[in-house]
């Protein structure tokens, strides 16, 4: 689960669309209290997050066999806002801002694998604390195989260099799915997710997200050293789709954020490979709470 939390949190989600895509949408967590592993309390907090996504294609070819080679390029944006009382405002920052681009390649090498490449940077910080130690950088490569029309199986390497010094770490992607009427999902990349769908009609979709795993992360300056806080989310919630027009969806949903747990450790590869077996923080982290989500998507 350590050596997972790191992954969605510092590395790239892998972009494999091939259409260009806008997406806008917030979420809400609800006042929740601030515990370590002993129940131990350490105050309360809420969570709200508004992001963005614009993913466009630069190339894209295709095969006789059906196979593409595609370069895109991706910009996420993140803001969050933590409203924390007592002690859990002094363990958590108050903003997080985490805004980055990213470059993926995609191509085929045989009649079953292809590759797959992404490398890109951005910026973990509060909006007004920003530093050149704010800007991280991520990729991987990994080399995807395919079992059928509906199920990819990928390994390879990811990088990240938020513990000051790059880290490189074995990294694995899974991708199964279903269409039709009734669609079903599960993605293992950058995050995680699990999900099942039913199509009532041309345009409304009700989506049930059964798991959904992501994160934010922040570089801070603690007494003069460089500190990376990182927080690993996950959440279910049911979740109505209505389509507008041809290109235009419209999103809500409603659920419970299970997990929202907190870290905060030095930035050196001592202390990285340290937090993946012995937890210091003692696993503190907001208790379950209500959550709320609203978005946009359009697609071109």
């Amino acid at each position: 689960m350590r050596t997972f939390y790191f992954f969605i949190l510092f590395l790239s989600v892998i972009v494999v669309e091939i259409r260009a895509q806008v997406t806008v949408k917030s979420e809400y967590m609800t006042g929740s209290s601030y515990k370590n592993k002993d129940g131990e309390d350490f105050g309360s907090g809420d969570f709200l997050k508004v992001s963005g996504r614009y993913h466009i294609p630069l190339s894209v070819k295709q095969n006789d066999l059906g196979q593409v080679t595609l370069w895109a390029a991706s910009l996420n944006t993140a803001y969050g806002i933590l409203g924390n009382n007592g002690m859990a405002r002094d363990l958590n920052p108050d903003k997080i801002l985490n805004a980055g681009i990213n470059l993926t390649h995609m191509r085929p090498i045989s009649d079953k694998w292809s590759l797959l490449a992404t490398l890109g940077g951005g910026i973990y910080s509060a909006h007004d604390a920003i530093t050149g130690k704010s800007i991280l950088v991520n990729g991987g490569v990994i080399f995807m195989y395919k079992i059928g029309n509906n199920f990819d199986l990928g390994a390879g390497l990811g990088l990240t260099n938020s513990f000051g010094l790059p880290v490189v770490m074995p990294m694995s992607v899974i991708n199964w799915r279903l269409s039709g009427k009734y669609e079903v999902k599960v993605d293992i990349a950058g995050g995680m997710a699990v999900s099942g769908a039913i199509n009532i009609n041309d345009k409304l979709k009700l989506k049930l997200v059964a798991m959904e795993m992501d994160g934010m992360s922040s570089v801070m300056s603690i007494d003069g050293e460089s500190m990376i806080y990182a927080s690993t989310i996950m959440k279910s919630f049911l979740c109505p789709e209505f389509k507008i027009g041809k290109s235009s969806t419209l999103y809500i949903g409603a659920g419970g954020a299970w997990l929202r747990s907190t870290t905060l450790t030095k930035r050196s590869l001592k202390d990285f490979f340290n937090n993946l077996f012995h937890d210091k923080n003692r696993h503190l982290g907001f208790s379950s709470s209500g959550y709320f989500t609203v978005g946009y998507k359009y697609g071109f």
